[in-house]
């Protein structure tokens, strides 16, 4: 089949839902599906930027860009890459920028608490500029986040009645019990524009089962066409490296790499945990509102590139993922990191702890935990034991192919 893959979020940008829709692509290849992707044209002055990310380039047969709206820019207060001083010093040099950064971060926090999209939406209008037959398409999968992905192939419907190609929306996120949103006066809108793009669809997808069957209790009238999909491993190449055997008494190197800002996950109990062991060294890399110290025997840098992060990826011998604080979304690095030839400690949290802890249980791959330090040490202890083995199984769940096959 032919297949249009569609998302808002360039694959040169440095996040998980980049990771996720490289996972995608690489699972329709593989099928021997041809893919066509359309995304937003990438910035290369914004931090998240990262050619590195954009390694699927024999995957594609044709790449189509969406141009930025001007008024993108003016809604994205983002820091710039290129700005090599700390931004106070910049601002006391020229009060313009210091005058223009607060308009920018002003109109951003107006945008973020009255509009119901993501700032993309304003880039959605563009789509119509693309030059592009959508009739030999058999299927379109939109993939979030962001949710204005989905807008944008709504959009193309609008304008294309007569194109007969199947629409797939892929949700890494729902969008009304999105735990990253804030709840207030818009949920019934939210809610209203979540059905109405999902009662277009022909089939809805999401990442976690326990997010499908809210999604069921939410939109029963759509529950028919809503199914989900567990997200795949990321870099087939690591399923080759074996991992070092370490010796009982030999000290150890601990990974936690992504996001933990403090409203969604909580990293305390790890950084706790390890700060009282002598014989580990634990490196947190990711962006987050908390400021953690450098200790002896623990590191703590903020974001850095994808090419960095599986440097120190492949050189830990532990990796340690943290379930978010509430709702049913998985983080997909816990899914990124299943090809590494090393043990995977899941730290489990929310309210629907025991549903992840008997839903990741038939992986049988990763170490499951509370996010309590006591829980914690004793599943560090478990992940030492682990290292005395030499291969780790990879289930055929976690595959780009099983998952493409699920999506499909």
């Amino acid at each position: 089949m032919k297949v249009l893959f569609v998302s808002m979020v360039a694959f040169e940008n440095n996040t998980s839902a980049t990771i996720q829709n490289k996972g995608i692509v690489k699972g329709l290849f593989a099928l021997g599906h041809d893919v066509d992707i359309m995304t937003l044209t990438p910035n290369q002055s914004t931090i998240s930027y990262d050619n590195t990310m954009n390694d699927i380039n024999f995957l594609i047969k044709n790449r189509y860009y969406i141009d930025m709206d001007s008024k993108y820019e003016m809604l994205m207060a983002k820091k710039n890459k290129s700005s090599g001083t700390s931004p106070k010093l910049n601002e006391n040099k020229n009060p313009l920028i210091y005058i223009l950064k607060k308009g920018r971060s002003i109109i951003k926090a107006v945008y973020d608490n009255t509009f119901i999209f993501d700032a993309q939406k304003v880039n959605v209008k563009q789509v119509s500029k693309v030059n592009i037959d959508y009739n030999e398409y058999d299927i379109i999968i939109s993939a979030s986040d962001p949710k204005s992905s989905h807008l944008l192939v709504e959009r193309i419907f609008t304008e294309n009645k007569g194109c007969k190609a199947k629409w797939i929306q892929y949700w890494g996120d729902p969008f009304l019990n999105d735990i990253t949103r804030k709840s207030d006066w818009r949920n019934s809108l939210v809610k209203y524009y979540e059905n109405r793009l999902i009662v277009k669809a022909n089939k809805v997808v999401y990442a976690s089962p326990i997010t499908l069957n809210t999604q069921k209790e939410t939109f029963p009238k759509q529950a028919y066409k809503m199914t989900y999909a567990s997200q795949a491993y990321a870099n087939e190449q690591q399923l080759l490296n074996k991992n070092k055997v370490i010796k009982k008494d030999q000290h150890i190197t601990m990974g936690y790499f992504g996001a933990f800002h403090s409203r969604i996950r909580n990293i305390i109990p790890l950084y706790n945990t390890v700060r009282e062991c002598n014989d580990i060294k634990l490196n947190i890399c990711g962006s987050s509102d908390l400021t953690l110290s450098n200790t002896k025997n623990i590191s703590v840098d903020g974001m850095v590139s994808y090419k960095e992060v599986v440097e120190m990826e492949e050189n830990s011998d532990i990796l340690v993922c943290i379930c978010n604080r509430n709702g049913t979304q998985i983080p997909g690095k816990i899914y990124y990191c299943t090809s590494y030839q090393k043990p995977i400690i899941v730290i489990l949290d929310s309210e629907f702890k025991d549903e992840l802890r008997e839903y990741f249980k038939k992986f049988n791959r990763f170490i499951l935990c509370e996010n309590e330090e006591k829980s914690i040490k004793d599943a560090i202890v478990k992940a030492r034991n682990q290292l005395k083995t030499v291969d780790y199984g990879i289930s055929e769940l976690l595959t780009p192919e099983y998952m493409v096959k699920k999506i499909l």
